[in-house]
């Protein structure tokens, strides 16, 4: 016989007498033993239905003990089900020979001592209309208000401030440019009009995202045909000011790509010994200054 459905039938013999003693358990009240009882039932029934669970992975059909299974775990939530049914109820009997009990401590019933405890537990006294006998008793009339009308209100008149100090968005896109060739301008001309490499110039040490904004800024300048952006000596993107001759020929621009992360910005920042910022774009305008940049012909 195989060894795998020897242990088959032993778990269905042993589900057979867990099922014949959840029968008896219909039949009688249980008391603390009988629930240590049980609770021991149910653990061998966990330990089968782990046995079972492990050789299930290898034989896959064995419907017989799985039902078996289904149906004595069924068994115990109704048994179960019951003992906390019959444990939760209020049962009369035991409330009146508890009572009993209280009053009739001494050779006569004392039920002052009911009304000691009554008056420890509620100190409030309730009256009901049903304690006031036939004493004439006038219902109170209830008023009824009628239903107010609604007052419409005339819409109010739009107004809207003469002055507006906060720029619009394309506005202030705007100004951060002109800034931004301003200072480019200067750096140029403290760099003998050299090409400055484009991550020294755009890279705050400090900040990461101003590091981002100097690069989307830039590349509103490179659209426009401000500056130029070319291949340096150590093979990373130099960056210059575009010459008046190079704006009016030439019309159409390369694009390219910029990746920025957290890695590479470190990086740069070690390559070119970058301590402070080389451009400074401010986060909000107090003025309508008008920044033009100029653009002088080298």
């Amino acid at each position: 016989m195989d060894i795998s459905l020897q242990k088959s039938s032993e778990r269905k013999q042993r589900y057979n007498g867990i099922l014949d003693y959840l029968k008896e358990c219909d039949k009688k009240n249980m008391s603390a033993s009988d629930l240590e009882e049980l609770n021991q039932n149910i653990k061998n029934n966990d330990e089968i239905h782990k046995e079972g669970a492990a050789a299930m992975e290898e034989i896959r059909n064995n419907n017989a003990e799985s039902l078996m299974d289904a149906h004595v775990l069924k068994k115990f939530h109704e048994v179960v089900s019951n003992v906390l049914l019959v444990n939760s109820e209020f049962n009369e009997t035991v409330y009146a020979n508890a009572l009993k009990s209280l009053i009739n401590q001494g050779r006569n019933s004392d039920w002052n001592v009911l009304g000691e405890i009554a008056t420890n537990v509620s100190r409030s006294l309730q009256i009901k209309t049903s304690m006031l006998g036939a004493a004439d008793v006038e219902p109170k009339e209830r008023a009824l208000k009628g239903r107010q009308k609604r007052c419409q209100k005339r819409p109010a008149r739009e107004q809207r401030p003469e002055n507006v100090g906060k720029l619009q968005q394309k506005e202030r896109g705007a100004q951060k440019v002109n800034i931004l060739l301003r200072q480019l301008n200067s750096l140029f001309k403290a760099n003998n009009y050299e090409p400055i490499p484009f991550y020294k110039l755009i890279i705050d040490p400090n900040n990461f995202m101003n590091t981002v904004e100097n690069a989307f800024q830039m590349s509103f300048l490179v659209r426009d045909g401000n500056i130029a952006i070319e291949r340096g000596e150590d093979l990373y993107p130099q960056v210059r000011i575009a010459r008046m001759s190079e704006m009016e020929s030439i019309t159409d621009t390369t694009q390219a790509i910029c990746s920025l992360s957290i890695e590479f910005f470190e990086d740069m920042i070690r390559l070119y010994g970058i301590k402070e910022p080389m451009i400074h774009l401010p986060d909000s305008f107090d003025d309508d200054e008008s920044l033009e940049s100029d653009h002088e012909e080298i």
